[in-house]
């Protein structure tokens, strides 16, 4: 715009100054505004949606979403409420007998084609009127697993399960089909319990391919499975196994109650389900045996155990467990007797050596050197003078590098846990030893408290051997070996004082009267010796049968 000055010069004024709510930062303003108008718009509508949802299952029973009505058009709007934001979740109208259906279906956990030729095809082709869907399930539908929900939230489980739903105009039942196929892992070999003779196949992360591994060996009926769900959000599948005829009287009953007691919102992992099942939660030993192993389950259920099998985990759990069990492992069982007797034995020591000998040689070389030959003793006394730090220094040192080490090669990838392994040995073994930083028979001991705690069959108690290293030592650094022996009783009296389930950790190779058991405990004896089932676990019939 111009204008006429004094003299009738004309120049240029801003837009604004004659439309100042145009001015950009007014502008601004505006939009920001309607920005947070639109944002606000889009909370309310998600405030709608959810107080209709809460509107329309008001009359519905318990805790059930909503309810399902006979009108189809209902049903959708109630389900797409539920699935808002589940792109995978997929809706198929089509026709049935003249009345519109739908097929709802999780994609990529359904079979597509089972879908179509058995469901889709059939309803399709009805054509009569008066439709009955009973009578159409027993003559048209051609799945093995149908059934037909009035509870909405069974209706979305199933779907979120793999299932199919489907809902027809004017019927208020929905049926749910079950067409579960999604990706999961072929059933292979074990990864942790690995053997020579023995089976080749494990459990994987399915709980359907786990089961049928159980009934596979023993075509057995009076080997029951009962399924519970646990998770509040994740509807976890829990298998409990057992033999009805052998079970200890109670035990399947007080897994379920622990089960059903569990209170979580999810369940991805077996030890979730562990902590539930276990009555002393700061003990490090293991009070329950996991396994991926068929075979190793089904022994226990024949022994009148429980098995547990999670779904989505490999490893399940057999419940109870004693010290005694733990230590067995599937080699046992296929070599001979006498060899196997030999092994046991010498993973009974190596528990012991795992625990106690740096603490042993701490409190010999710290507080009784007389104990020593003399030689031996001048020659460690040699060696101790061309250390800087005490034994108890270099003993803590040692341990953090060793722990540091393992939790290393754990950690790292496959490829580069070979080159871990021999940096770590190369430092651990030569190098502190050529700096003078630690006594060379203390390097040798240390190795082999290492070793002697690997030879543990069940990986979860070798863990608890080296968590009670360290204050093993702690006693020895101060009192000698009369610490040694305060940790030795307190271990003792810790492992007899742990029972779970009612039956004592420590108490089977303890206890005179369960001496029938030590010749499946502490050793292994012919199989021909074994005709009757371990007293501890109080199975219903101690006989085995078939024996001659």
């Amino acid at each position: 715009m111009g204008k006429t000055n004094k003299d009738n010069r004309h120049t240029v004024g801003k837009l604004s100054d004659i439309l100042p709510d145009n001015a950009l930062n007014t502008l601004r303003t505006r939009v920001a505004a309607l920005r947070q108008l639109t944002q606000d718009s889009a909370e309310l509508g998600e405030d709608m949606s959810r107080i209709v949802a809460d509107i329309r299952a008001v009359p519905a029973p318990g805790d059930d979403m909503f309810v399902f009505t006979p009108k189809l058009a209902q049903n959708v709007q109630l389900l797409k409420t539920v699935f808002r934001d589940c792109d995978d979740v997929k809706f198929r109208f089509f026709k049935t007998a003249g009345r519109q259906a739908l097929l709802v279906s999780l994609d990529g956990m359904t079979d597509t084609p089972t879908l179509e030729d058995n469901i889709l095809k059939p309803l399709m082709q009805a054509k009569t009127s008066n439709f009955d869907l009973q009578q159409f399930i027993e003559e048209k539908l051609t799945v093995a697993t149908v059934n037909i929900e009035i509870y909405a939230n069974n209706a979305v489980e199933a779907v979120m399960s793999g299932n199919a739903l489907v809902m027809i105009d004017g019927i208020a039942d929905i049926l749910s089909v079950g067409a579960t196929k999604h990706v999961k892992r072929d059933v292979s070999i074990a990864n942790i319990e690995e053997n020579i003779r023995g089976p080749q196949d494990a459990f994987n992360e399915t709980l359907v391919d786990n089961i049928v591994l159980i009934r596979r060996r023993a075509k057995d009926p009076n080997i029951k499975v009962r399924i519970v769900e646990v998770g509040e959000r994740s509807k976890t599948g829990v298998a409990i196994v057992y033999s009805a005829n052998l079970v200890k009287p109670g035990l399947s009953e007080e897994v379920e109650r622990r089960l059903k007691s569990l209170s979580t919102d999810k369940v991805l992992v077996s030890k979730v389900v562990e902590d539930a099942m276990v009555e002393h939660p700061w003990t490090p030993f293991p009070q329950l045996e996991s396994t991926e192993r068929p075979e190793k389950m089904l022994s226990a259920v024949y022994e009148g155990r429980v098995g547990i099998i999670v779904d989505n985990t490999p490893a399940s759990i057999i419940v109870p467990a004693t010290y005694a069990s733990i230590m067995h492992a599937v080699e046992d069982y296929t070599m001979p007797a006498s060899v196997a007797c030999l092994i046991r034995f010498t993973r009974h020591v190596a528990a012991f050596i795992a625990i106690y000998t740096p603490a042993l040689y701490i409190a010999v070389v710290s507080f009784h050197p007389g104990m020593l030959p003399t030689g031996l003793a001048i020659s460690i006394a040699e060696l101790r003078l061309r250390t800087p730090f005490p034994s108890f220094l270099e003993a803590i040192m040692m341990e953090v590098l060793l722990e540091l080490f393992q939790e290393a090669v754990a950690r790292l990838p496959k490829k580069l846990a070979g080159a871990a392994s021999m940096v770590g040995g190369f430092v651990i073994g030569t190098t502190v030893v050529q700096a003078g930083l630690v006594n060379p028979l203390l390097v040798v001991v240390t190795s082999v408290t290492a070793i002697a705690s690997y030879v543990m069959p069940y990986y979860s108690f070798g863990l608890a051997l080296r968590s009670l290293r360290l204050p093993i030592l702690f006693l020895a650094a101060t009192l000698g070996l009369y610490g040694v022996m305060l940790g030795l009783i307190f271990v003792t009296v810790h492992l007899c004082s742990l029972r779970n389930f009612g039956e004592s950790y420590l108490g089977g190779i303890l206890d005179v009267d369960l001496w029938p058991d030590w010749k499946e405990g502490l050793v292994r004896l012919p199989q021909k010796f074994m005709k009757l089932r371990p007293v501890e676990f109080g199975a219903q019939d101690m006989k085995r049968r078939g024996d001659n």
